[in-house]
């Protein structure tokens, strides 16, 4: 735990530093990775508000998901504005996906983004937002083919068929500028008309918002752009309970599953207790505490919480 521990400690220096001439994001994107067997990173902080603070404004400081602010802290809304001096749970700790560590996992649930950048002992991860109820990405595993910057956007026909609801009339095309909602980032994937990109709308960000694009802050996927390239993979999953080992205790991070899903077999409390069973060293006792796996599925935070120690 001490690496992770100084790591907390630099960004926060680092953010002491830099508060006093621009916005930068609280946190960093890059975690050592966890021995093998191990699968958590980062740190839970508890920050005190500032007059004005709101959801949109400390996931964008603390460079997380809207979803994550709002899921950590029960109570808490999209219009939330919090009174000075408020204690807020920031949600900086993760549970790694049960998945090799290679390329890109993108989990849709957690709307949280993970890159193993090749030969290096790091882990990446960013908060991303997702498709809007009806247009999620599918879940598969696929490439990078192409990145590009400044793209030109080709709105899908429903896309325009929509905004033609509201009022809009979209071009075939649209050409690279402040308008442009694909921002200066584009990465094309193998998947027809499915990308990840920037965005011009950063409170989309840990939100259902798009017609099925991948969207990340402008600050981070200026970071991420230029390490991937064509031929990285990408798996994109639906995981909304993860369970991990950090030493000898067993964790599991929940998040509300996506509406269309949430009675799939893997989101139910059957479908956890068996990710929980098949987690379970058949050489070892393990104490679970069930009471606390029940209550974290009917309220899921986000946040990795210890439901049970390995006995030595």
């Amino acid at each position: 735990m001490k690496y992770k521990l100084l790591q907390n400690l630099i960004c926060n220096l680092l953010l002491l530093g830099s508060s006093f001439f621009y916005f930068s994001p609280a946190l960093a994107n890059h975690y050592m990775l966890p021995p093998s067997g191990d699968c958590l990173i980062g740190d839970v902080q508890y920050i005190s508000t500032d007059s004005g603070d709101s959801p949109v404004s400390l996931a964008q400081r603390y460079n997380l998901g809207l979803n994550a602010i709002i899921d950590a802290n029960p109570g808490t809304t999209i219009m939330t504005v919090f009174p000075s001096r408020s204690e807020v749970k920031i949600p900086s700790e993760f549970l790694l996906p049960p998945l090799p560590r290679h390329g890109i996992v993108v989990n849709l649930p957690e709307m949280r983004m993970y890159y193993y950048p090749k030969e290096s002992n790091e882990v990446m991860t960013f908060p991303v937002g997702i498709g809007r109820i009806g247009k999620t990405i599918p879940v598969i595993n696929t490439v990078i083919v192409r990145k590009a910057l400044n793209p030109t956007w080709k709105p899908t026909e429903d896309i325009r068929a929509w905004n033609k609801t509201q009022g809009v009339e979209l071009p075939d095309t649209m050409p690279p500028g402040p308008d442009n909602p694909l921002g200066p980032y584009a990465i094309y994937l193998r998947l027809p008309v499915y990308l990840i990109h920037s965005t011009i709308f950063p409170d989309s960000v840990g939100r259902r918002a798009s017609f099925g694009c991948i969207r990340m802050n402008e600050w981070d996927i200026k970071e991420f752009f230029p390490v991937v390239s064509a031929g990285t993979p990408v798996s994109i999953i639906d995981m909304p309970n993860k369970i991990g080992w950090e030493g000898n205790s067993l964790y599991l991070e929940a998040h509300p599953p996506l509406i269309e899903r949430k009675n799939a077999s893997y989101a139910t409390l059957d479908g956890a207790v068996k990710l929980i069973e098949q987690a379970l060293p058949r050489d070892a006792v393990v104490l679970v505490d069930w009471q606390l796996v029940a209550y974290l599925l009917n309220q899921p935070d986000g946040v990795p919480h210890e439901i049970g120690i390995k006995m030595k």
